[in-house]
């Protein structure tokens, strides 16, 4: 068994050899025509469960890869939660940021300013959680759980935290209280293959992982059913405050991160935060934030302040 600490170390050891693959692959080219710096913010739920030690040393490969693919001088600084991006990007602290797809419908309702520039996807557009349990188990609906135990992975996204935290609303209990134990396994592999063996009753896991998971291991997959879907959730999604950039270096933003992904190196990024792609903002997007506020309404304050991922630090214990 691969313990935490040990995950962590590999992945920055991975880091580390991705940025200076990528520093290489920018030097052996002519540079591009330097402007003043574009600060692009992340919002802090998409490096959930991750040390700020590891976040940091990932960012300045990926940094170069947007300068590369853009010719835009960019750096890609680490924000606080969405409302608090949002407002720094009002206030031209942040030119550009990064959001989980949910988390900008929420901030798009206070401040309309803030526009979609090119999505970030995971193989598909759309987001969604999924119910796992055992195929011959008794568990078919999210009722029959209650004091039993469910997995939910670490680094999951905030649709899957959504979905589970509003399946258990539901019930008039948080997930603490509902089940017996909310286990959080390395990833989706491993909470899936605790629910094969028996160990929880349950999992949830993004579909995309799922998917990957019937590809990988088609014969645990067989024993396995999904009791409940979530909603189409919106994909994540590089948003910019209408006014502070001019219209030429976001078309240079929205064209070269299309082509993020045509080198090797521009893969493995990617991969490293779980995305395979930007591609154009659909003619759906809007619609699909729209529909998404009916069933998770934006957070009140005081929710926001309880709800909003913490800071981890490397020496973080999970």
């Amino acid at each position: 068994m691969v313990r935490p600490r040990a995950v962590w170390i590999r992945l920055a050891v991975a880091a580390c050899c991705l940025s200076n693959l990528l520093t290489r692959a920018v030097r052996a080219e002519e540079p591009a025509k330097r402007t003043e710096p574009v600060r692009i913010g992340l919002v802090r739920s998409l490096y959930r469960d991750t040390p700020e030690a590891l976040v940091q040393v990932m960012m300045e490969p990926f940094s170069s890869l947007m300068e590369k693919q853009t010719g835009v001088a960019g750096r890609l600084v680490m924000a606080g939660e969405a409302y608090e991006l949002a407002q720094q990007l009002k206030a031209d602290k942040f030119q550009l940021g990064i959001f989980q797809g949910v988390e900008y419908a929420w901030v798009q309702q206070e401040i309309p300013e803030l526009k979609p520039l090119t999505i970030a996807i995971n193989k598909r557009r759309h987001l969604q959680a999924c119910l796992v349990a055992r195929a011959d188990s008794e568990v078919k609906t999210f009722d029959d759980l209650r004091q039993k135990s469910v997995a939910l992975p670490r680094h999951s996204r905030e649709h899957c935290h959504l979905f589970l935290a509003r399946c258990c609303r539901e019930q008039g209990q948080d997930a603490k209280h509902y089940f017996s134990l909310l286990a959080t396994p390395a990833g989706v592999e491993p909470a899936l293959d605790d629910v094969v063996r028996g160990k929880v009753q349950a999992a949830v896991v993004d579909a995309v992982g799922l998917e990957s998971y019937k590809h990988e291991k088609p014969g645990c997959f067989e024993r396995l059913k999904t009791i409940k879907l979530s909603e189409a959730f919106p994909a994540a999604v590089i948003v910019y405050y209408r006014g502070h950039l001019g219209a030429a270096t976001l078309d240079k933003f929205k064209d070269g991160m299309a082509r993020a992904n045509d080198s090797g190196v521009g893969c493995q990024l990617l991969a490293a935060v779980r995305w395979t792609g930007f591609e154009p903002v659909p003619g759906d997007y809007q619609k699909t934030l729209t529909d998404i506020l009916k069933v998770y309404p934006p957070p009140t304050p005081g929710e926001r302040a309880v709800t909003a991922p913490a800071k981890t630090t490397a020496t973080h214990q999970p």
